[in-house]
């Protein structure tokens, strides 16, 4: 018998989702306001309705007699995704205390505090005015439920930082601002999939950034590292088991971003999903391993293979293709590499490239081995 999903969001995150369900035989339901993103053309069905909102979203999920609700790469999304499946007892990992906590930088930096883990000064505020006994410069500041580097800005002074917080407060769904010191260091993120109470990837990567024009906006990624000594990798590994021990989760995937400073790995946030750079295509050009493949079995109760966080093959890396928003694509700026194990573009030729954090767009991404 056909099984059906529901995915909440159909951009081109998710379509790497969507494209796995159906090579698997799945009925795929896309669920999104925005007509004509990449992934709809992979559904079976797409409801064009506000993936917030849990009562239509329920009557379509009923409708379809769906028998999972998934989404990747969204903190948005995942919300309803766990909300809805509790509402209608389907399988999900995790439950939405836990979402809640990991969705506010401000509560996920207490939690830390609280168990001695990963320690950062740190401040919410719902006003300048809350904010005025800071001190700690430089810092950043962001929005408390922000992603993908939206409203995240470094400050150098307190003449900078009333501006900062103002700017978080308003891009903020809640309406507050996290103040934080500001770590320097080597940037890794860490893939974490979890079935059965037992960790079965752990895989670390190095996390390519922009310093100034997008602060903290990923320009690729690497496996393994190269930036880092093996002891620093070690050490990571080792705060993300930790953490991993006091949160004491049955089933899940987990996307850790940390950065390597001089007195050792700081989480910088950690996301209940996969994250939204296509880091499967590269963890399964290193490791060999599917990790959509993976959490899908998870999330159905299948077994997994255990897979072994050392990593000794080639230097491989994924490597983004970006530009400003507002323009038209040409893709002759950005040639797939000769190299390239994978490579795909998000527009066609001329297309207008829309704005998601409105500094740099990805415009195509590809994964190759590094020289």
């Amino acid at each position: 018998m056909t099984k059906t999903a529901l995915v909440l969001g159909t951009n081109a995150g998710q379509a790497d989702l969507i494209r796995h369900l159906k090579s698997i035989g799945w009925t795929v339901i896309g669920c999104s306001p925005i007509v004509g993103e990449v992934g709809q053309q992979f559904c079976d069905v797409v409801e064009h309705i506000n993936i917030v909102d849990l009562d239509a979203l329920e009557a379509v999920a009923r409708k379809h007699k769906v028998d999972i609700i998934y989404s990747i790469s969204s903190d948005v999304a995942i919300k309803s995704v766990v909300a809805l499946s509790e509402r209608m007892g389907l399988p999900h990992f995790f439950d939405s205390a836990f979402i809640d906590l990991l969705d506010n930088k401000a509560t996920l930096r207490a939690f830390l505090k609280q168990h001695d883990l990963s320690p950062v000064p740190f401040m919410q505020v719902s006003s300048v005015e809350e904010a005025a006994g800071w001190t700690d410069f430089p810092c950043v500041v962001k929005p408390v439920d922000g992603q993908g580097q939206r409203g995240v800005l470094k400050v150098s002074n307190a003449a900078e930082l009333n501006a900062a917080i103002v700017h978080g407060l308003e891009i903020s769904r809640s309406k507050k601002a996290i103040v934080e010191a500001y770590l320097d260091g080597v940037e890794v993120s860490c893939n974490v999939l979890i079935n059965n109470g037992k960790t079965e990837m752990k895989a670390l990567s190095e996390r390519l950034v922009h310093k100034d024009l997008a602060l903290g906006l990923p320009a690729g990624h690497l496996i393994p590292p190269i930036h880092i000594t093996e002891k620093q990798q070690r050490e990571a590994l080792a705060l993300v088991d930790a953490i991993l021990a006091r949160m004491n989760h049955k089933a899940g995937v987990l996307y850790f971003q940390m950065i390597i400073t001089r007195e050792g790995p700081r989480v910088v946030e950690i996301a209940p999903r996969l994250d939204g750079c296509h880091m499967w295509r590269l963890i399964k050009a290193s490791y060999g391993a599917d990790l959509i493949e993976m959490t899908v079995d998870t999330l159905t109760g299948k077994q997994v293979n255990h897979v072994a966080p050392e990593y000794s093959g080639p230097n491989m890396e994924l490597m983004f293709q970006q530009m400003p928003p507002g323009d038209g694509l040409d893709r002759s700026r950005f040639p797939k590499p000769v190299n390239a194990v994978y490579h795909e573009y998000r527009y066609d030729d001329g297309e207008a490239v829309r704005a998601v954090n409105g500094t740099l767009e990805v415009v195509g991404y590809y994964v190759r081995e590094s020289a």
